[in-house]
């Protein structure tokens, strides 16, 4: 095979893997989240809150706040404070 022939087809792999959103390995993908903190945010400055599960994106599932300042922040998924905040939040019915 001739070395054009096997550029061809490296850069159609490539693209078939971009195409497919598998993270090509040693690449973090598209993790929207650099880092995540787990310190308490009042609940009276949140303004939404967005889960994304973990995919062919990102390794890891992944939860951004907007606070009503506008400040986006990652919080830990794993975090003891969000869990509660969650499941309070469960029983409250919202108004259209």
């Amino acid at each position: 095979m001739d070395r054009a022939a096997s550029v061809t087809i490296l850069i159609l792999l490539l693209c078939a893997v971009t195409a497919q959103g598998a993270p090509i390995p040693g690449a973090n993908g598209r993790c929207h989240c650099a880092r995540t903190r787990s310190d308490v945010i009042h609940p009276n400055s949140i303004r939404s809150l967005k889960f994304i599960p973990r995919g062919p994106h990102c390794d890891n599932a992944e939860i951004i706040i907007t606070q009503k300042n506008g400040n986006k922040v990652c919080v830990d998924p794993e975090a003891k404070w969000l869990e509660v905040l969650i499941t309070a939040n469960k029983g409250v019915k919202r108004g259209n």
